[in-house]
């Protein structure tokens, strides 16, 4: 081994480089987009299934000439379980729980091990972190100690079903939380079938899921026991007519939440973008605010023309020495809370509305008080044009098309526009 010195290893950690980096004998740097970075065991086992399996418990960021000789030796002790037949994955627990592990991995172990094998790809650490919180919330208390292939319809349905309650009103996590309800049953159908798929792939746990069926599954499962109801797959938004009076009150309040929820209606930006914006993306001169591709759901840079509105705003905000963060959070050098902006909204207009409606009501608003063309709507919003034939002839960003745009809205949410912006530091004093 030693393809990657412990240099060569920093230098990639920091350049922030996706993909699986070699090292040699089956041992590889992965970094995913969002820069995080993990050490990977590539294998084929003895029935010719290919694994990539994370090795936890190493920082390749902080990695040293000592900690890189450890991670090589864990590589070669994996190897040889690899040439004596068994499944490295099955023996995760260490080797007292193999015998136990080929009886069926409980379901916190199969969650843990999906997370493990596939947080290194996901774009944030929150993605992961969502995961973890949700299942530790809502699941493992039911099942987490249930052999993975033992859980029934009847236990999710339970899961589903739990008491929860919502600014004071009593209820089931399905019928007070339905969007938390919907990703818990996801995150659920998506761990089983992982585990299943690696069972199947093992001739010591592969009797445990024949005729198997995915309990968590929706369509003619669970969808059948909750009342016909589905899903949520829409965000619920405030009415485009009512916004200007919102954003009324919402500028007579200083705190950061306000704040950071302005600029996202001023913007038409995700709650993510919004939170994890840094100083050095705003260019504040030019009035442009540039989102990474490693920020953005489409993963592609994003141009936010700022209108005379925001960019007074962000002209106003205080910034945080040692916090590279436009919208700091309570934490030392960390954003503000993903759940700060919802709930500066359930304060002051109650329980139903997102955040992420008012890009809902942006669009409505385009469509039905303007004469801008969908495509423009289309990447104010940054989203993915799924006609290929209207995707190749759109090379651009129309940024001075979307500049007018933008201010045209600013000035609709502002009622007294331009006007508006020379009474703007009133409202933060």
């Amino acid at each position: 081994m030693g393809q990657l010195t412990v240099k060569a290893i920093a230098s990639l950690v920091a350049a922030r480089s996706p993909g699986l980096h070699a090292h040699g004998r089956g041992l590889y740097l992965a970094i995913g987009k969002s820069g995080s970075a993990t050490w990977t065991f590539r294998y084929t086992t003895r029935e010719g299934k290919r694994r990539l399996m994370t090795l936890e418990g190493y920082s390749p960021a902080g990695t040293t000439a000592a900690t890189l000789k450890a991670v090589e030796a864990e590589v070669e002790r994996l190897r040889e379980v690899v040439k004596a037949g068994d499944d490295p994955l099955a023996e995760r627990g260490g080797p007292a729980e193999i015998e136990q592990r080929s009886a069926g991995l409980t379901f916190k172990e199969a969650a843990l091990d999906y997370i493990a094998a596939n947080k290194g790809a996901w774009k944030n650490e929150k993605h992961a972190q969502q995961w973890e919180n949700t299942l530790a919330s809502y699941v493992y208390p039911h099942v987490g100690d249930k052999p993975v292939h033992t859980v029934t319809t009847t236990d999710v349905k339970a899961i589903l079903e739990q008491p929860h309650s919502r600014n004071g009103k009593t209820g089931t996590l399905w019928s007070n939380a339905r969007e938390t309800a919907s990703r818990v049953r996801s995150r659920i159908e998506i761990v089983i079938s992982a585990a299943k798929a690696l069972g199947l792939g093992d001739k010591k746990t592969a009797p445990l899921w024949i005729n198997h069926r995915n309990p968590a599954q929706w369509k003619d499962n669970l969808n059948r026991l909750l009342n016909g109801k589905q899903a949520k797959s829409h965000f619920k938004a405030m009415d485009w007519n009512d916004v200007p009076a919102f954003m009324s009150d919402l500028l007579a309040k200083t705190d950061y939440s306000a704040r950071a929820l302005a600029l996202t209606i001023l913007c038409a930006t995700r709650t993510n973008e919004t939170i994890n914006a840094t100083w050095s993306e705003v260019d504040l001169k030019n009035a442009v605010w540039t989102i990474p591709a490693a920020r953005m759901k489409a993963g592609r840079e994003h141009r936010v023309p700022l209108s005379t509105i925001a960019l007074e705003l962000l002209n106003q905000v205080p910034r945080v020495d040692a916090n590279p963060y436009v919208f700091p959070g309570a934490r030392a050098k960390q954003p503000l809370s993903n759940m700060a902006m919802l709930e500066m909204l359930r304060g002051m207009r109650g329980d139903g509305l997102t955040v992420h409606g008012f890009r809902s009501a942006f669009r409505d608003w385009i469509t039905e008080t303007t004469v801008h063309p969908d495509v423009i709507a289309e990447q104010a919003l940054a989203h993915t044009i799924n006609d290929k034939t209207v995707a190749a002839y759109r090379r651009g960003d129309a940024f001075e098309r979307r500049k007018k745009l933008m201010q045209q809205w600013a000035d609709y949410l502002t009622v007294e526009g331009q006007a508006y912006a020379n009474r703007w530091s009133t409202f933060l004093a």
